[in-house]
């Protein structure tokens, strides 16, 4: 910006192209001015040549086809750029040398008589409409009939009209896709903004032997952004590229960046502008773009790329005066112990260097290599030191694995005595002999126990029958009898057989029911067994107890979990000014730390404890140090973009894929694989629904499949030997499990085999680590159980979005050959359920639950576990049995298990400040007509009888689902007797009452502050269209209490992400005092709690 001749605020242009480019300019400039101010019908009567005639008026119509990609660019225009109504191409009339071609541009940009400006712009305020100024209707009003045209009017006409179509035919050709044959350079992707020729747009099919290039229709004010914008960016790309490669720095390059910044910020001011923003975006790489600028203190300023290099550590240590900061640097440099280097910095030969570092580095035959000792004395460490003692029977003169042996065995846990031990029967890991001496023992016979592995079942048999046999341990069945061999095979799978007996019905029909007495008398004679076991084992000698104990030690108290450190940390290019923060947490750098050194792991801490930025800093390591190199977040929807947001100020200038949601529809969705799958990514950022809409490997689906099949198959032939004595529910269950298997199963053998090289699925797009923030909404996956009825389990069937992330898991597991490949990260990984802590490790360490004999659950659970039946109250307020896994065994070695992956903290231990939760749980007694109701609910559960509840008799399939019905009319009760029957009316004393109550004693109590209040509730969430326990409530608020409505707000309403952002702003400024939602939306990713003084919870999740 500078002054004209008259000393007034004007542009000042630059050229570097001398008279040629100036006069191009001109030329631009002058197109556009004519096009803004040309008055038609004027100038054509100053012209010789006649006035067209009025036939034109009702000449063909040449529709413009209306491709996909002139579909784009109008939505990119009007969605992203917002540009004026319309404003004449970029040398419109630079292209034509005389005045009649000239002429026929400007007819191009005349609308035709059926469409209007209206239909496809907005108007913006009072700026003049270009179409208006051309229109026919200004044009054509002066014009003579076709009875008085002359023959040489006619002839112009006809002339006229054919250079209008021929340009209508070019102008048409040239926005059609066509080969690129400029330079491909490493920065492009599919979406990179280019010129091709005199023309701008964007690339298509990068990686295929033919790059398209789709034309875009740009503005003038857009094509000299763009002219800007793309050597800008190529200035960017040469230096971060050169750098990266020479480690070296590059200030010429870094000089002609900074010209170009400024040259662009001269023109258009800051890239983060909002006009620049917007069109940036039109660019695949234009996110990457904005990180070229960063606020500070609200004002823009530029990134340290201008300044200092960003792709290596310009401040690399080149020399340090002990081992100890050697061992510094080459941990930061390169993640790993590396002599030579460390030699090289330090100027001390290697013995010596070894010699100082004795306690802190270790080597390792296996790997050939020195470690730390975070890694080295860590994990296995049994199995570690039984390799070295091999080893040195091979090489009984390395005395460098002699010393690391040493401290391995220091390092073993103190062995567990045999007194210590709880020992259940059919623990899998027990020989078979120990189980068969039992078994001889007991039943005074010689018995015969097998175990197969594959299938997870025992096998029993006896050479000789017996009293104990055939009687003491004998259990009669209506059709069969359960002798000893049977009940030894159920006590080793700690299972009960389901007996059934034949009745008559009200109407004298047979029908089976469980046989409660044979079942409990089967039940005792198992649990007899089960405790002879354990008092058998204790009367055995000396020997064989410490055999035995030694055996568990060997295989389940082996491993060691550092203290790991991680304060030798650099974290080159981590910029914390970015973050706006002075350092990271001690807990955090050996979170880090620990994912590095095992590649994955359990980050369990509280929130609020800095998890986002942890997952953020261990995916750059990893990729930075070659530990992974295409690492993968995924988080919630409703907050990852904050996760993105994050990452990007914590290293502005690392290459992050997070598509948008407007980037992830389905015609988008394939060229985000092909991304994905074709460029080198420092981290893809998606979130947990975008992640579940890519294609698994099919072969690692198949190969799943077939296993859970087999497992199926397997409990079913189990089953079968028990005949018709098995409950029929139980096999349906698995039967229909099975089919609903199969049929995936032969759909993706389909798939197969018609698979074309298109599709890119989750193996093909070379992800290697995958961090997965709040992975407990991946907890329900499935699982095998004899244990069907015993309660508490969870659903065995799982869900296909667990599914899916199991075949991803094991998708890079078999890339690397090793347990982990993920880090799920959650403040609630265990919430109530056993099987929980198993699916953890099914997830995440298979191999190493293999090497303990561990398959499948109930072999987890025969270790670890212990069922009992106790007497509970039912739905129906009766006392009923009730058979659970109730408390865990060998809870040291299992809590050692978790821990040697598990990053466990509270905000005590990281020092994040908290008030002490006052936690109060208010009891409302029934109203009248709860109370009527309860009682008519208890009928309903006890007899199945529908009427009771007002509802039509059940039908077979909700008869199976009796007491499930019986729970969730429980639920809608206790909160409210609307949500069961509107024809309920309003009660003082229900909940909403009592809720409303003590929300206005909060608000007036915390007026004067502004406190907020957060009310959950997942049974009635608000829906706008009928009757929910939001609007009831802020009714009652509003006319019982005066609270203004304005005040109260739902999270449903917010359905945006923007909209979230201001609602959240509105409550930490107090401007809205109350925020309404459920569990799924308003408990994660929500950061509003600054004035909150009470949350609420109207149904316990």
């Amino acid at each position: 910006m500078g002054k004209n001749m008259y000393g007034q605020p004007a542009m000042n242009f630059t050229h570097e192209g001398g008279i040629g480019a100036i006069a191009e300019h001109l030329r631009q400039l002058l197109a556009q001015d004519v096009g803004n101010h040309l008055d038609r019908k004027l100038y054509e009567e100053n012209l010789s040549r006649p006035t067209v005639s009025t036939a034109l008026k009702t000449r063909p119509e040449v529709a413009p086809e209306t491709t996909a990609v002139e579909h784009r660019q109008e939505m990119q225009e009007e969605s992203l750029l917002s540009t004026k109504p319309y404003e004449p191409m970029l040398n419109l009339f630079a292209a034509y040398a005389n005045e009649e071609e000239a002429e026929v541009q400007m007819m191009e940009n005349r609308p035709s008589p059926g469409r209007t400006p209206s239909a496809s712009r907005k108007r913006k305020g009072n700026e003049p409409e270009m179409f208006n100024l051309f229109s026919q209707e200004n044009m054509y009003d002066e014009a003579v009939s076709q009875e008085e045209m002359t023959g040489e009017q006619a002839a112009a006409e006809a002339k006229w009209q054919e250079r209008r179509l021929r340009f209508e035919e070019e102008r048409k050709k040239e926005m059609e896709p066509r080969p690129f044959t400029g330079e491909i350079r490493p920065e492009y992707k599919n979406g990179s903004l280019v010129k091709a020729g005199e023309q701008y747009g964007y690339l298509q099919g990068l990686g295929t032997p033919e790059v398209q290039f789709h034309p875009l229709r740009l503005t003038v004010t857009q094509q000299y952004r763009a002219a800007y914008y793309i050597p800008l960016r190529e200035a960017y790309h040469n230096l971060y590229n050169a750098e990266a490669e020479t480690e070296t720095e590059q200030p010429e390059l870094r000089e002609e960046l900074n010209r170009q910044y400024d040259r662009f910020q001269r023109m258009f001011r800051e890239l983060n502008g909002k006009d620049n923003a917007k069109f940036l975006l039109l660019d695949a790489g234009g996110r990457e773009m904005l990180s070229l600028e960063r606020s500070v203190n609200g004002k823009i300023q530029k990134a340290d790329i201008f300044t200092v290099p960003v792709s290596f550590n310009a401040n690399e240590v080149t020399h340090v005066d002990t081992p100890q900061e050697a061992l510094a640097a080459s941990l930061n440099k390169f993640g790993e112990v590396n002599l030579e280097y460390m030699e090289n910095l330090c100027d001390i030969g290697r013995q010596e260097l070894l010699e100082q570092l004795e306690e802190r580095i270790f080597y390792n035959p296996m790997m050939k290599s020195h470690e730390i000792k975070d890694r080295f004395i860590a994990g296995n460490v049994i199995a570690k030191a039984e390799w070295i003692e091999n080893h040195l029977r091979d090489y009984p003169d390395d005395g460098a694995s002699r010393k690391s042996l040493e401290a391995l065995r220091k390092a073993i846990p103190e062995p567990i005595s045999f007194e210590q031990l709880d020992f259940n029967l059919g623990e899998r890991w027990i020989p078979m002999p120990v189980y068969e001496e039992f078994a001889g023992y007991l039943f005074e016979t010689k018995a015969h126990i097998h175990y197969t592995e594959s299938i997870d079942e025992f096998s029993v048999s006896f050479e000789s029958t017996n009293a104990n046999i055939t009687d003491r341990y004998y259990v009669k069945g209506e059709k069969r009898g359960y002798y000893g061999n049977d009940l030894l095979k159920h006590a080793l799978h700690n299972t009960v057989p389901d007996i059934t007996k034949t009745i008559q019905d009200k109407e004298g029909n047979d029908i089976k029911v469980r046989d409660a007495e044979a079942i409990q008398l089967a039940d005792t004679k198992i649990n007899e067994i089960r405790s002879a076991f354990t008092g058998w084992l204790n009367e055995q000698l000396p020997e064989f107890k410490q055999n035995l104990a030694d055996m568990y030690n060997r295989k389940f108290n082996c491993y060691v979990r550092p203290d790991y450190d991680g304060s030798l940390q650099s974290f080159p290019f981590l910029d914390l000014k970015g973050l706006g923060i002075p350092s990271l947490y001690d807990s955090q750098k050996n979170a880090v730390w620990m994912l590095k050194m095992n590649g994955g792991g359990i980050i369990d801490h509280q929130v609020g404890t800095g998890k986002t930025l942890i997952m953020c800093i261990a995916a750059f390591e990893m990729k930075r140090l070659g530990l992974a190199n295409k690492p993968m977040i995924i988080g919630l929807k409703s907050n990852v973009h904050d996760i993105a947001d994050t990452f990007r100020r914590a290293y502005p200038n690392a290459r992050v894929l997070y598509p948008g949601k407007e980037d992830f529809t389905p015609e988008k969705r394939v060229g985000i694989f092909h991304d994905i799958k074709n460029n080198n990514w420092d981290c893809i950022i998606l979130t947990h629904d975008q992640f579940g809409k890519i294609p698994q490997s099919p072969e690692i689906q198949q190969e799943i499949y077939t296993q859970e099949i087999e497992s199926i198959e397997e409990n079913l032939a189990v089953f079968e030997q028990q005949g018709n004595e098995v409950t029929g529910w139980i096999k349906k269950g698995l039967e229909r499990r099975k089919e609903n298997l199969e049929a995936k199963l032969e759909k993706l053998e389909q798939d197969i085999k018609d698979r074309t090289d298109d599709v890119t699925d989750f193996r093909q797009m070379g992800i290697d680590h995958l961090f997965v923030d709040e992975s407990h909404n991946f907890k329900n996956l499935m699982f095998n159980t004899r244990h069907a009825r015993v309660s508490g389990l969870g659903n065995p069937e799982g869900s296909m979005k667990a599914m899916n992330m199991l075949f991803a898991i094991r998708t890079i597991q078999e890339r690397t050959g090793r347990d982990l490949g993920a880090t799920f990260l959650s403040g609630t990984t265990i919430s109530n359920s056993l099987t929980e802590l198993y699916l953890l490790f099914k997830y995440l360490r298979p191999k190493e639950m293999e090497r303990q004999g561990i398959t499948c659950f109930d072999g987890w659970a025969a270790v670890y576990a212990k069922k009992s039946t106790d007497f509970e109250f039912s739905v129906t307020n009766q006392v009923v049995q009730k058979e659970r896994f109730r408390y865990f065994i060998k809870v040291p070695e299992l809590a050692n298990f978790y821990a040697e992956i598990t990053d466990y903290k509270t905000a005590e231990d990281v020092g994040v400040d908290r008030p002490e939760l006052n936690e109060q749980l208010y009891h409302i007694p029934p109203t009248p007509q709860q109370e009527v109701f309860i009682q008519k609910l208890i009928k309903f559960a006890e007899t199945g009888d529908a009427t009771y509840i007002d509802r039509e008799p059940l039908s077979e399939a909700e008869e199976k689902a009796q007491m499930l019905i019986a729970t969730n009319y429980s639920n809608k009760m206790s909160l409210d007797m609307r949500l069961i029957d509107q024809q309920y009316g309003d009660s003082p004393g229900n909940k909403a009452s009592h809720c409303a109550a003590k929300i206005a004693e909060y608000y007036y109590k915390y007026l004067d502050q502004k406190g907020t209040q957060f009310v959950f509730s997942d049974l009635s969430t608000y829906k706008p269209d009928q009757w929910n326990i939001y609007s009831e409530i802020r009714r009652k608020l509003v006319e019982d209490h005066n609270i203004p409505e304005k005040q109260i707000k739902f999270i449903q309403e917010a359905n945006s992400d923007n909209a979230r952002k201001e609602l959240f702003k509105d409550m930490n400024s107090g401007r809205i005092r109350f925020l309404f939602g459920s569990t799924q939306k308003l408990g994660t990713g929500v950061n509003a709690q600054e004035r909150a003084v009470a949350i609420h919870h109207l149904d316990i999740p």
